[in-house]
């Protein structure tokens, strides 16, 4: 009797437990799910890294209930390299600058050789300042309101710090085969917003290509996106190639900690002005 009860029990109580596993909960379109998968991002509290055609790669942590979020960019282009952090501290901003500056530092000794007239004084003025803004020494507190680029104003009021979710705004096609999402994206309709993915990101894109870019995204298990691989065409500041983005740490992230007081200083008004000049 009790082995004919557990014949009849067992496939039913396997039944029943798929009912309620955490496939079914998700959304079956595919679009629908590409857009639940952000939910976590949403958050605010992950862990993640992005690689670029072109060699710049970037990490981040976001900590929605510290306030706290921090971005080291290592950035490649065909003419520079250089490095860009941020760290977020609840109402506080910082921005460390590293770039090789060798062929500046050439030109300020070549001025400096020059005299000490008036015009040329403040030339070696503003080319020191240059020099030393880049120099990654410090840690520089910055009023965010002085900038007009949006390139240095990250976010903690906006947790999706990568901009993946500005990403599928624009989808066009969606696929899914177990995990996996496949399909294409019109970047085109990325807004321009302080965000790794934005607007700028696809400046000088070929129309055509850009309005179908090739995706691959992978859910875990509860539906939350832990890596996006793109196919982008060439853009103004990079080669046509994959880029990645992978995010882990879901509900496990820490408060970002303020870089040592020792180690910061005030962006001084000449940086600011430096800055804005390249808008």
């Amino acid at each position: 009797m009790n082995r004919r009860l557990a014949a009849v029990l067992v496939p039913l109580l396997a039944f029943s437990l798929a009912a309620c596993s955490g496939d079914d909960e998700q959304p079956a379109d595919p679009k629908a799910a590409l857009a639940a998968s952000t939910s976590g991002i949403k958050a605010g509290n992950y862990s993640f890294t992005a690689a670029m055609p072109g060699g710049s790669t970037g990490k981040g942590v976001v900590h929605v209930p510290s306030r706290s979020a921090s971005l080291d960019l290592d950035m490649v282009d065909e003419e520079n390299k250089g490095k860009v952090q941020f760290r977020i501290a609840d109402a506080d901003r910082f921005v460390k600058l590293t770039m090789d500056m060798g062929q500046s530092k050439e030109q300020l000794e070549s001025l400096s050789a020059l005299g000490d007239d008036p015009q040329n004084a403040k030339l070696v003025e503003g080319m020191r300042a240059m020099i030393d803004l880049f120099s990654g020494k410090h840690w520089l507190r910055t009023d965010m309101s002085k900038l007009k680029s949006k390139d240095l104003q990250f976010s903690i009021d906006n947790p999706d710090i990568s901009g993946v979710g500005t990403l599928f705004d624009g989808v066009v096609t969606a696929q899914r085969s177990g995990s996996v999402i496949t399909g294409t994206l019109d970047v085109t309709k990325v807004g321009d917003d302080t965000q790794l993915f934005s607007k700028s990101t696809f400046e000088g894109a070929d129309a055509t290509q850009a309005k179908a870019v090739p995706y691959e995204a992978t859910l875990d298990g509860e539906g939350r996106l832990t890596k996006l691989v793109l196919d982008l065409p060439k853009t103004k500041d990079a080669p046509a190639g994959k880029g990645t983005v992978e995010i882990s740490g879901y509900g496990a992230a820490t408060k970002q900690e303020p870089p040592a007081a020792a180690e910061v200083k005030e962006m001084p008004e000449s940086a600011y002005e430096m800055l804005n000049s390249e808008d």
